[in-house]
């Protein structure tokens, strides 16, 4: 008599066994401690991030094609087009500071992590977001500052008022304070694996 499957899923930390082999599969249950989520409003957010983003990408590809052609075609030669490089490069470096916090995908040391576990790893992860938090929200003060200072002044080439281009490591590091607050709550979960090419 073949064998006949045998379903235990419903029991917790159990397994699947399939028809015609002793290979138990395993089943992710409930309760094991899954990867941190942000709240909805963050991933919202994060996706304006992604969008800023690739955005600022396209504009720096676009431009620097631009500049080589513009070496063999005098033609479309424009001041302008060097600047908007250069800013949008300022653009993408801020505006991802947040996601990038949230995410788990900014520079760290794991040496501890190696070190020290359970409880005692919660209050070195709790204690590290909140030493971001305070790193963040001091660089949100200097951006409005700098806002403040340069309200009038604008780009030599494009004519872009300067306040704007600072506004963008203001809200980046408004971004990531959050998130740092955020990751103070959620230190007892599991943190998944940054994976670039899967950022959405």
């Amino acid at each position: 008599m073949p064998d006949q499957p045998a379903d235990r899923s419903g029991e917790r930390g159990t397994t699947v066994t399939t028809s015609g082999t002793n290979d138990p599969a395993p089943v992710e249950t409930a309760g094991q401690g899954g990867a941190r989520r942000e709240p909805g409003i963050l991933r919202a957010w994060a996706s304006v991030e992604l969008a800023i983003a690739c955005a600022a990408v396209v504009v720096i590809f676009v431009s620097v094609l631009w500049q080589v052609v513009s070496r063999y075609v005098p033609a479309l030669n424009w001041p302008g087009v060097g600047e908007l490089a250069n800013y949008s490069l300022i653009a993408l470096t801020f505006i991802m500071v947040g996601y990038l916090i949230g995410n788990n995908g900014h520079i760290s040391i794991q040496i501890i992590d190696y070190l020290v576990k359970g409880r005692a790893m919660v209050v070195v992860k709790a204690v590290s977001a909140a030493c971001t938090a305070v790193i963040c929200a001091v660089l949100v003060w200097e951006a409005y500052e700098l806002i403040v200072m340069y309200h009038s002044r604008r780009t030599a080439a494009l004519g872009i008022p300067i306040w704007i281009m600072y506004g963008f490591p203001l809200v980046g590091f408004v971004s990531g304070a959050v998130r740092a607050v955020v990751r103070i709550f959620l230190a007892n979960q599991r943190e998944g694996v940054f994976n670039a090419a899967e950022a959405r």
